[in-house]
């Protein structure tokens, strides 16, 4: 495999001004961007992790394991930013990472633009900057873009955190640049912070009542044979555990034809990408399974993703014979009251796309994301108007629709599901009183 890369770099610091001493211009660092494949960033491995210690906001989707396996699962394009810093004759640092791939935006018009993240089963479109050179390297990444002629110059940045650094980054970067920011889409999703100094154990965001109905389903469970929860963490033990997962999801609802085959089996290029993404991250050790057991089949999982002090839910499935147990959210309730037990994890996030999730019942903090569209053409383009203007009647259009179907179409149909499912039981029994 070619480790180089194909990268073009783009030396993007300002001039020093005349008025600087010669000492202080060799100490101010000089930014420069790669554009580069998977492979050159699989190389850096010592130098991503150094990042991802000093980065101001951690992403697991940006890890060189998702890159590879965009590499070797799928046939899409992927373009790595990869922004230094140099100061003077010292070695150059890795102070930001970006994987984008070319697209179309959601509303499908036939414009390409620059996606993050990479696919359906990525969920947070941030790059990975250090803290304290954010906004240069983001600038630089923005003005690489700008100046490759054969990249799109409008990015789809989604599921931005709107309260994180990297935001305020890339607010103050475009700024800077000349480029223009259009926010699309805002909404909210779960997350669970670590517990405040001083406590021994995270307050349970669920109430005693919850907690007392999942101890009765625990017992209820355990009653009919030996209930166990088994982690996973070894690259072998995920990769089989991996499989036993596609399995258990496609057996529930989401492998049902009603469902539009929305199991990632359904899908075999997504099915080879996430298969791929997952154990890399397990070699890595960014992934683990956790899996509730009854008498040693699996009746729930739970895939949880890691970078620097930040979990990311990733995918769950269970058993449906056993739904009215729970077994889902008893595999939950003891990942999370684990989670934060070593003190090297500061907050969950969720990934769920909004707040109709599960996991916002009983996860008290939320955390507020964006889908953003780029322009990195000066003042903005017609290109990057006509965009963005579609985005936003798309989104708008389809939420409308979500919410009338939810508020009034399914409560129609659901009553009349119940009617006709009840008229022949009713209709027997007053045959049956005139036959006697």
């Amino acid at each position: 495999m070619d480790s180089s890369g194909d990268f073009a770099s783009l030396p993007l610091a300002e001039p020093a001004p005349p008025s600087l001493v010669p000492d202080a211009v060799s100490h101010r660092p000089v930014f420069s961007v790669e554009v580069a494949t998977a492979p050159r960033f699989r190389s850096l491995a010592a130098e991503w992790r150094r990042l991802v210690r000093r980065c101001a906001e951690p992403n697991v989707f940006m890890e060189p394991a998702v890159a590879g396996a965009m590499y070797t699962a799928t046939e899409t394009p992927l373009h790595v930013l990869l922004a230094w810093s140099r100061r003077g004759g010292e070695e150059a640092e890795l102070v930001g990472v970006w994987l984008l791939v070319v697209g179309r935006p959601s509303s499908r018009l036939p414009i390409r633009t620059l996606e993050a993240p990479c696919n359906s089963l990525t969920f947070l479109g941030s790059p990975v900057l250090d803290r304290d050179h954010a906004v240069e390297a983001l600038s630089a990444m923005l003005e690489a873009v700008a100046g490759n002629p054969t990249l799109p110059k409008l990015i789809c940045a989604n599921q931005i955190a709107m309260d994180g650094a990297v935001y305020a980054a890339l607010v103050g970067a475009a700024g800077r640049r000349g480029f223009r920011i259009v926010e699309i889409e805002r909404r909210q999703r779960a997350r669970l912070d670590a517990p405040v100094a001083g406590q021994a154990a995270p307050a349970s965001p669920v109430s005693s009542k919850r907690r007392a109905e999942l101890r009765r389903h625990r017992k209820r469970l355990a009653e009919q044979g030996e209930l166990r929860q088994i982690s996973s963490r070894k690259p072998e033990e995920v990769s089989a555990a991996f499989q036993e997962f596609l399995d258990l999801e496609a057996a529930g609802w989401k492998g049902r034809k009603s469902r539009r085959g929305r199991a990632i089996r359904n899908a075999p290029p997504l099915c080879a990408f996430a298969q791929t993404m997952i154990v890399g991250l397990a070699r890595d050790g960014c992934a683990g399974i956790e899996t509730l057991r009854l008498d040693g089949r699996a009746i729930a999982m739970n895939i949880w993703l890691r970078s620097g002090r930040t979990a990311f839910g990733w995918k769950m499935a269970y058993d449906e014979a056993y739904a009215k147990w729970g077994p889902g959210s008893l595999l939950m309730e003891a990942t999370t009251e684990t989670a934060f037990a070593d003190g090297t994890i500061d907050t969950i996030d969720s990934c769920n796309r909004d707040t109709s999730a599960a996991l916002a019942q009983i996860w008290p903090e939320r955390r507020e994301i964006a889908d953003l569209l780029i322009d990195v053409s000066p003042g903005g383009s017609l290109r990057g108007r006509l965009t963005a203007l579609s985005e936003t009647l798309f989104r708008r259009g389809r939420g409308v629709a979500r919410r009338t179907y939810k508020t009034h179409v399914k409560p129609v149909y659901l009553r009349a599901l119940a009617r006709l499912t009840a008229e022949p039981r009713s209709g027997a029994g007053k045959q049956g009183k005139t036959d006697g």
